[in-house]
Formats: C-alpha cells, structure tokens, sequence
C-alpha cells in the first residue's frame, strides 16, 4: 500500500521471563510453547478487528486501524489486550509455567506504508515509540495506556491511574492508565439522549407513522435500518422505541449484535430474552431459571410444573447460553419441533 498518515492504535506486548524460560527449558522446548502462546494471543487480535504487524523473539506489535479502519479502534485494541492477558493466564495453568506478559497500548497519528526492504505493511512514528514505552513500564500482568487511548476509551473501560511515567525519548512525563475490565459490552456506549435529532425528520416521519399503523391496526412490524457506521442509526431506533414506549405503554427489548469478538449468531435473541425474561447478564443458571419459568408460566397460563413450561424454559434457556446438566438439547430440538417455543418467544418479546 502507498504511505498514508492515519490514526492508529498499538499494542505492545513483550513476555516475562523469557530468558530465563530459555536457560532452563530445550530450545525446542520452548520454540513450540512460544509459538502456541503467540498463535493465540494473534487471534485474540484477530478476533477484535486488528492486525499483527510483527513478532520479534517474545514480542508482540499489532495494529488497530492502519489497513481497516472502526469507529471505535482504539476500544477494540484495549479490549484485545485484556484478553490477551487472559488467554496466556490460561496457558499459563495448562502448560504450569509462569507465563506473564506487559502490554503497552497507544493511540495517535502514524505513517502508514510498505517497507521495500522487507515488502510488509507497518506504522512508523511517535505513537509506536510511546506504546513500547508504556509497555516496558507496566508491571507483569498489566495493560497500560496512553492519554489519547485512555480519553477515547475512558466511558467504557474501568481504569486505575497512575503516575506519569519518564519515557526514553520523550522531553515531557507520559501520562498512564492501567486498563482493569470493561463497563459494557462490545458495541455499546453511553449516549447523550438530550441531544435533538438534526436532519432525519424525512426518516422519523415515515417511522412514526408505521408504528402508529402498526397499533392501531394490531399487526406486526418489521424494521430494517441501514446505513454507513456513524450515521445514526441507533439513535433514531431509540427515538422509535421511546415513542412506542410512551404513546402506548410498549414493552422495548434491545438485542444487539456483537461487532467483534466472539460471533454468535443467536446473540440478538438471547439477550431480547434476557431482558424479556429478567435475566441478568452475569446471573448464575439456577437463578436464570427460576426468572424464566416465571415468564413462560405466566405466557401460557400454566403452571410452572406443566412439562410444556419446562421444556420451553430448557430451549430458551439454551438459547441464552445455559448448558444443560445432563443431555443438551439440541436448537432443532428447543424450537423447530416445539411449535409452542416460538409462541413463547413472541409472547415474551411482544
């Protein structure tokens, strides 16, 4: 690719210990632990839109934003680094050897571009400095960030500041943040609801209208909103449902989809049966099932002992990512040869 300037975030990691893992493991030994360690922590990358620019010995450099650029880059790049640390966590307990890794993450201006010598994308510029900085200044275990990642991040990252940190290079102290665990879940963000919607009067009119449609003549309607990311979309569904909500006392769940990370292709359904069902994101199954065979009881007018409820209870539940204890059914199973199921899930959502 030709050299473009474009705002992009780094994450630097380096691993703990590797010199003396070396001293005291065979070299082949260790090749492959590294290489099964780097072989996942590249797909935690992946997995959040970023890209690995390189490996060097036990480091790791990937880019958020240099080829492919979100709306929200520099989230993704915190969020990948967190479960970077986790996943080598989790290496750590399988392989029972003390594998840590310091990750530094930064965000401005870079050049982008191929390197002839080499024929391979990379960013070059102060940004990528600064994120080797604050990676060699995190302690084990920790992602620090930077000041531009820290502000564009701050709402839905939990962060624990520190002291500003004398960088190599650098004239003035470098301000940081140790990233802890997220606020929201991917693709959510808090949002200024005072704020008046400019220039969708055309869009709200036609959407108003259909849903005045919809109640009055007691039929379903189906919305489809598409547009370029930023355009505000969201927005305007809000405005739609804070109508229904008003004007006709309308029941609104929100079931969204993950822009990254792990897919699931039932992830609107089950959190819209999460809210519809009183279903905490972090409830444990027991509590999570007694919530939701209150609700199909309630829509089939049964008792909660019927073996309809439960069955139909187990399906939604699965739905929701609850495992059974015994057998697991199978979604035929819960929905396609339960015709009651989708019953239930219309009562619920509707």
């Amino acid at each position: 690719m030709r050299d473009q300037r474009r705002v992009v975030t780094v994450v630097f990691g380096d691993l703990v210990g590797f010199t003396s893992l070396s001293e005291r493991l065979d070299p082949e030994h260790v090749k492959n632990l590294v290489d099964r360690c780097f072989d996942r922590l590249a797909a935690d990358v992946r997995d959040f839109g970023g890209e690995v620019d390189k490996i060097l010995g036990d480091g790791i450099v990937a880019l958020f934003g240099a080829t492919t650029a979100h709306e929200d880059d520099a989230e993704r790049a915190v969020r990948a680094a967190l479960k970077m640390q986790a996943t080598l966590a989790e290496l750590a307990e399988n392989v029972e050897h003390d594998l840590r890794m310091r990750i530094g993450v930064n965000t401005g201006e870079a050049l982008v571009g191929s390197m002839r010598a080499a024929g391979s994308t990379t960013a070059m510029g102060d940004v990528v400095n600064t994120a080797s900085r604050l990676q060699t200044a995190a302690s084990p275990g920790a992602v620090l960030v930077g000041a531009a990642t820290y502000a564009a991040t701050s709402l839905v990252i939990r962060y624990e500041p520190l002291d500003p940190i004398g960088a190599k290079g650098k004239e003035a102290p470098v301000e940081t943040w140790r990233a802890l665990e997220p606020k929201l879940p991917p693709g959510r963000r808090p949002r200024r609801v005072d704020v008046p919607v400019i220039g969708r009067e055309h869009e709200l009119f036609l959407l108003h209208h259909a849903l005045e449609t919809s109640f009055t003549h007691q039929r379903a309607l189906f919305t489809l909103l598409v547009g370029d990311p930023g355009l505000g979309k969201t927005r305007i569904a809000e405005e739609l449902a804070g109508w229904a909500a008003e004007d006709h006392g309308a029941v609104i769940l929100h079931g969204r989809c993950v822009p990254y990370g792990e897919a699931n292709v039932w992830w609107p359904i089950a959190e819209a049966l999460r809210h519809g069902c009183g279903v905490g994101p972090g409830d444990p199954e027991p509590v999570a099932q007694a919530a939701t065979l209150l609700r199909v009881a309630a829509a089939f007018d049964r008792r909660d002992d019927d073996p309809e409820v439960i069955r139909t209870t187990s399906g939604l539940l699965f739905l929701m990512g609850y495992g059974e204890q015994g057998e697991k059914l199978s979604y035929q199973d819960t929905l396609l040869h339960t015709p009651s199921g989708f019953v239930a899930i219309l009562a619920l959502l509707l």
